[in-house]
C-alpha cells in the first residue's frame, strides 16, 4: 500500500511487455504465447507519424499494456504478469530479448522517490529472463507552489557549489 504522500507525488504510472527488432513475423508470437497484442508493427509497414507524414516501421515490435489506473507499478507489473501466466517456456529465441518497461511520472523527483518492485514482482520478471527498462519523468507544476503543498527545491539545496580550490 502507497502512503498518501508518496503517491501525491505520483502522476501516471504505466507498464508493457514486449519484444522488439526480431527477425520472426510477430504473428508468431501471438499465436505461440495465445496472447493478443496491444500492439503489433512489421518491419517495412508503412504508418502515419503524429504531424502526419508517412513513415516505414524500422523494425517488428510486439507488445502488452498495462490497463490499471493505479499508481503502484507493482499493480501495472503484477496485471502483465497475471496475463502471461505459464508462458515462461514458451519464448524462443527467434523473439528476441523479453523486456518489461515502466513509465513512471512524478511531480517530487528527491531523494527517495520515484518506483519501487516488490520482490514476487521482480521475481516474475525473472521467471521470463526479462530486461526492466524504466522511463522516469519529472513533471513541473503549473504554477508557483502547486497542489498539496508542494513547491520545488533548488538543486543548490542538495549540491552547494564547491569553493575554488
Amino acid at each position: 500500500m502507497l502512503s498518501e504522500f508518496y503517491e501525491s507525488t505520483i502522476i501516471k504510472v504505466s507498464a508493457g511487455f514486449g519484444f522488439s527488432d526480431f527477425n520472426c513475423d510477430p504473428g508468431a508470437i501471438t499465436e505461440v504465447l495465445g496472447v493478443q497484442p496491444d500492439s503489433m508493427s512489421r518491419k517495412g509497414e508503412d504508418f502515419l507519424l503524429p504531424n502526419g507524414k508517412a513513415g516505414v516501421r524500422p523494425f517488428n515490435s510486439w507488445g502488452i499494456t498495462s490497463r490499471s489506473e493505479s499508481k503502484d507499478v507493482n499493480v501495472h507489473l503484477r496485471e502483465l504478469l497475471e496475463r502471461l501466466e505459464g508462458k515462461e517456456g514458451s519464448l524462443r529465441a527467434d523473439f528476441g530479448a523479453p523486456s518489461f518497461g515502466v513509465i513512471w511520472k512524478g511531480n517530487y523527483l528527491y531523494a527517495g522517490s520515484g518506483p519501487y518492485y516488490e520482490a514476487d514482482v521482480l521475481m516474475g520478471i525473472a521467471r521470463f529472463g526479462a530486461e526492466l527498462w524504466q522511463d522516469i519523468y519529472q513533471v513541473d507544476q503549473e504554477h508557483e507552489g502547486g497542489g498539496g503543498g508542494f513547491r520545488r527545491i533548488p538543486k543548490g539545496a542538495f549540491f552547494p557549489q564547491a569553493g575554488p580550490d
